[in-house]
């Protein structure tokens, strides 16, 4: 065996990688898989097949597919079944073999620009692999992390109902096919869905990888049902706190200059002019528990705290996700603003996305109910300085 094979088996050996998770990846048939690795190259309809498995294979691994696909090239001449001068004939004298000789040399010149052509183009992206069959995957409780091609789609079911979600593009954005319509999703941005018209969140879509220049590398796509995480914030039953005294949020009103509200629920900020503040859900007849679901669309330093006595800190990174269960009160601090994507979830099937701010912008928010002067509450975001 020579360096094409034990290269690229070496580099899968080393990664852990077995022939089916291969396969599954790079959507390679298993057996040409294994044909690559035992330089079986009489398996593959022709060389351009051959090369382009072996490029597509080599990139995958981190190899240096140029390199490896120059081999291949050198190897295939060298195995021809005759030289050239077995090529002319025996007695060609004076300008007769002078011909023959510069016709044979015109051969292999343009087999090598064919080979060279073939070359450029695999690099530039264009497939030369077989084409592939569109597949289905489902999704309902559990999440899907998935690579997904043009094409491929994705079955989302909820009780006895479904819907169907499809790849029909892959460029500067993945476009998906959805039953609201189209969409078009950059890398790091969500989607969610409401199915049913219920006005809770069923399905979060998370465009996790992706390269706009190259759309046989497919896409990587996160499915996140919604349902559990709604199920929770939705308590069997919530006490009328109207007439009781506003939650504590841990400040202390006096002490510490806690936003109060006018009649009509518009926020007032006290002993302070740097804190802005938003209203996120108003009119509430009473404060209840809720939920703070946060997508990192890239790395960010994110820190929280819940009810002044929880409190967490870490390092994430692109596609992960977290939630946070509160009764009165969060505070959040993030050193990227723009790469959290933070949805805030209420009981009652209510939902609100939340700006952070923008990329690069390190971000202390606080999330609190505060009552107003007739009574109702109203869950608002502040910002600290």
């Amino acid at each position: 065996m020579t360096a094409i094979g034990e290269s690229l088996r070496k580099a899968r050996e080393e990664k852990g990688l077995d022939l089916d998770r291969v396969s599954d990846e790079t959507r390679i048939a298993k057996r040409f898989i294994a044909a690559l690795e035992d330089e079986d190259f009489t398996v593959f309809p022709g060389d351009p097949y051959a090369i382009g498995f072996l490029r597509n294979y080599a990139e995958y691994l981190g190899l240096d597919a140029a390199e490896l696909a120059a081999s291949y090239n050198m190897q295939k001449m060298q195995e021809q079944p005759a030289p050239i001068q077995e090529l002319l004939p025996a007695k060609k004298k004076g300008l007769g073999l002078a011909l023959a000789v510069a016709g044979a040399a015109a051969i292999v010149i343009l087999g090598a620009v064919f080979l060279i052509m073939s070359g450029r183009q695999s690099s530039r992206g264009v497939s030369l692999t077989a084409p592939r069959n569109p597949t289905e995957y489902r999704v309902d409780t559990a999440e899907l992390d998935r690579r997904l091609w043009k094409d491929d789609s994705v079955l989302f079911s909820l009780g006895q109902s479904s819907w169907k979600i499809k790849v029909v593009g892959i460029g500067d954005g993945v476009i998906l096919d959805t039953p609201f319509g189209q969409r078009r999703l950059s890398l790091g941005e969500e989607s969610v869905f409401d199915f049913n018209g219920d006005g809770t969140p069923d399905l979060r879509i998370l465009i996790a990888d992706f390269d706009k220049h190259n759309a046989d590398k497919g896409v990587e796509i996160r499915f996140t049902p919604l349902g559990a995480a709604a199920a929770t914030i939705s308590p069997p039953a919530t006490p009328d706190l109207a007439a009781q005294p506003a939650p504590d949020l841990g400040t202390g009103a006096a002490a510490a200059g806690a936003p109060s509200a006018s009649a009509t629920g518009t926020l007032k900020p006290e002993n302070t002019t740097s804190t802005k503040e938003g209203a996120i859900f108003e009119g509430q007849k009473s404060s209840y528990p809720f939920v703070v679901s946060v997508t990192f669309r890239a790395s960010c330093m994110f820190r929280y705290e819940v009810d002044r006595k929880d409190r967490d800190e870490r390092y994430y990174q692109k596609g992960d996700t977290i939630t946070i269960n509160a009764n009165n009160a969060v505070k959040i601090w993030a050193s990227n603003a723009q790469s959290a994507v933070v949805i805030v979830q209420a009981s009652g099937g209510k939902s609100a996305s939340v700006d952070l701010g923008g990329a690069g912008e390190i971000a202390v928010k606080r999330i609190a109910w505060v009552k107003n002067d007739n009574g109702s509450y109203t869950l608002s975001i502040f910002e600290v300085d």
